[in-house]
Formats: structure tokens, C-alpha cells, sequence
């Protein structure tokens, strides 16, 4: 039977996001709440950012990230604090509940990528993301 990369992709995408979402879970997150803890972190230091950061880099609409941004604040692990460049915009900063949990996450995505990098070969892995990337660039066209 010949595979589809469509297929293939989306299956490992399954596997990644039910494994994110068990070890998510265990920790009282979402997958997506860690990926955007994990984002969030990485910029703490460098610059603020906004819902529309957020948007662009996981790909996703409006209304999604507003939807998962509310949960957020809900549960304590973000707050939105008004710019001091623009009154109109909110930064996103994590608490000091989502702080608590960054370790762990951050150690979770670094395990998984070890994980695929033992898999794969280092050289391997980062020409498939060279070439996930410019698939992505193309389609988006």
C-alpha cells in the first residue's frame, strides 16, 4: 500500500500530541498550556509578548488563542497586563504558578527531543525539521 506524507504526518502528529497530553495531564496541564508556558518562557527575558505572538507561532485563529489564553488566566498559569507601548495591547506573562511548572516542562520537551534525535541521528533530525519547515513555508503560500 502506498503511504500519503499527508497521512504519515498527521499520524505522528497523534502519537506526539497524545504523549504531550499524557504527561500534561499528570501535571495537571494541557499539552497546549505547556507548549505556550514552554513559549512564553523562552522570551521572558528578551521581549514582551502579545495573543497575536502567540496566534503566528502556533499557527492558529483568533478566537483559538483567545479560547485557550481565557483558560489560562483562569487557572492561574498567564496574566494580561496592559503595554506600556500601546494601551490597546496585553502582554501575556506567565505566573508564579506557570513558573513552578516550567522545569517540568521544559524537561519533558527536551527528553522528547533527545528522544527523536536518538531515533533519527542528530544530522537526520535536523534535515527532516529543514524540510518540515520549508513544506510549511510553501503551503502557506
Amino acid at each position: 500500500m502506498q503511504r500519503r506524507l499527508g497521512l504519515l504526518l498527521q499520524r505522528l502528529q497523534n502519537v506526539y500530541s497524545r504523549n504531550l497530553d499524557h504527561y500534561a495531564k499528570s501535571i495537571g496541564l494541557t499539552g497546549t498550556q505547556m507548549l505556550i508556558i514552554e513559549y512564553l518562557a523562552s522570551f521572558r527575558q528578551k521581549k514582551p509578548l502579545y495573543q497575536k505572538d502567540v496566534e503566528h507561532e502556533f499557527n492558529i485563529r483568533k478566537s483559538t488563542a483567545t479560547n485557550i489564553l481565557n483558560l489560562m488566566v483562569q487557572k492561574g498559569l498567564i496574566v494580561r497586563m496592559t503595554s506600556s507601548v500601546d494601551a490597546r495591547l496585553k502582554e501575556l506573562e506567565l505566573t508564579q504558578k506557570a513558573e513552578q511548572l516550567d522545569e517540568q516542562v521544559t524537561q519533558y520537551f527536551i527528553a522528547s527531543e533527545q528522544k527523536t534525535e536518538q531515533i533519527l541521528g542528530k544530522q537526520a533530525k535536523q534535515e527532516l525539521m529543514a524540510d518540515l519547515v520549508k513544506l510549511e513555508q510553501a503551503l502557506n503560500k
